[in-house]
């Protein structure tokens, strides 16, 4: 598990996770199951609500699916990682 001051590089992985299975998942690609039943439910939804835990803080981040279509996994990942960290800046 992470919190938000882990090193950089094991957010920007957690992050880039996430980010990579909700654009797999938005271009019809298979993902891992535990994942693929909630999140196709999901889809009948106008936007996807979902939590990363982490061990300081669990995040509930709400998007909508017009968003996660319309960003790149780069940017999902970088927001992501935003909410992570606490909104710090996320250059290094």
């Amino acid at each position: 598990m992470t919190t938000s001051q882990s090193p950089l590089r094991a957010l920007k992985q957690q992050a880039g996770y996430i980010a990579k299975t909700l654009k797999a998942f938005e271009r019809g690609e298979k993902i891992d199951h535990a994942f693929a039943a909630k999140l196709e439910e999901a889809r009948h939804n106008p936007s996807l609500k979902f939590a990363v835990a982490m061990d300081d803080k669990t995040l509930v981040i709400e998007m909508p699916w017009e968003q996660i279509r319309a960003t790149s996994e780069v940017g999902l990942s970088e927001f992501i990682l935003r909410e992570m960290r606490g909104r710090r800046e996320t250059a290094q």
